[in-house]
């Protein structure tokens, strides 16, 4: 053992993700359950929008959902601040399947944009 100090970090459990959800056939999604899942997918991003975060890889693996179908975003681990005009952000975001087309064409300077068309995209799977 070491004595050198350690962060942990605790998190509530979160049965399984959208990802999950989408892919088990067993499952019957209604416009019930889609609705509820992409409100709250969008009240999660407006309240990252509002503040001057980008989460910059939204995708079914990273909406974790709870025993009460409670969905909530997750894995920051590519989310950026946003909003300073000399800020270049990197286009080299976003799992390919969800990029926005100007992630695609290689812009530096985008917005919100480029998570609400990741959120349409979620949409668009959650009613194949």
């Amino acid at each position: 053992g070491s004595n050198s100090p350690s962060i942990c970090l605790v998190f509530e459990f979160m049965n399984t993700d959208l990802e999950n959800v989408i892919n088990n056939r067993s499952l019957l999604l209604t416009t019930t359950h889609i609705k509820s899942y992409m409100i709250m997918l969008l009240l999660g991003l407006e309240y990252l929008h509002n503040n001057w975060i980008l989460h910059r890889d939204l995708k079914p693996n990273n909406l974790l959902i709870d025993k009460r179908g409670v969905l909530k975003i997750a894995d920051f681990g590519l989310a950026k601040f946003f909003g300073s005009p000399s800020r270049l952000m990197s286009h080299e975001v976003v799992t390919r399947w969800y990029r926005s087309p100007e992630l695609l064409f290689g812009a530096k300077k985008y917005g919100t944009g480029v998570d609400i068309w990741a959120a349409g995209l979620i949409m668009a799977e959650l009613l194949l």
